[in-house]
């Protein structure tokens, strides 16, 4: 193997472990998080903690405050999706226009959650509670909510696609040893 295949193996292997802590990330947050700080009267008198009621204005204050930390990541998760998508496609003799597709609106709705619908909830709960219980920021979060999970799924599709090729591109005579181990 030269060297030129050996980083591009080593570069797909990092490629796939940041998508992969990624769509961690992203579920962490999203699907596991989200609904324990907007729940968290509950949970907190459940425990018999009834002295601190939280409104769901301050949990949206909290999660956001969430977003806004992971946002720093995403941001430089969408750099390193660009930059190896062109690259990739640029390197490879297999050309695939699915997958710098699929990573370049990745990348698009990265940005799009990390610089308007996240400043947009921010720029709205400046304006104090009332503000979050209009239809306008009903209608951003509920947006905000559908690019993060759109976003989930074009990175789980990209990660499996790229999973698919990688078990597809093992050279011959590999197959035909573990074929013949079995």
């Amino acid at each position: 193997m030269n060297f030129t295949k050996m980083l591009g193996s080593a570069m797909g292997s990092i490629y796939l472990w940041v998508v992969g802590l990624t769509l961690g990330a992203i579920f962490a947050c999203g699907f596991l998080s989200a609904p324990v700080i907007f729940n968290a009267s509950s949970y907190l008198s459940q425990a018999g903690i009834t002295d601190l009621y939280m409104t769901r204005y301050a949990s949206g204050v909290l999660m956001t405050q969430i977003f806004v930390k992971f946002n720093s990541v995403l941001k430089a998760v969408a750099i390193f999706i660009l930059v190896y998508e062109l690259l990739s496609f640029n390197a490879s003799s297999k050309k695939s226009i699915f997958l710098l597709a699929i990573g370049i609106l990745s990348v698009v709705l990265i940005f799009a959650f990390s610089m308007y619908y996240t400043d947009q909830i921010i720029a709205m709960q400046q304006e104090g509670a009332a503000s979050t219980g209009t239809e306008e920021f009903e209608s951003i979060h509920t947006q905000s909510e559908m690019v993060f999970l759109i976003l989930f799924g074009t990175l789980s599709v990209s990660f499996l696609w790229r999973v698919f090729m990688l078990k597809m591109d093992i050279p011959s005579e590999a197959k035909k040893t573990r074929g013949a181990k079995k």
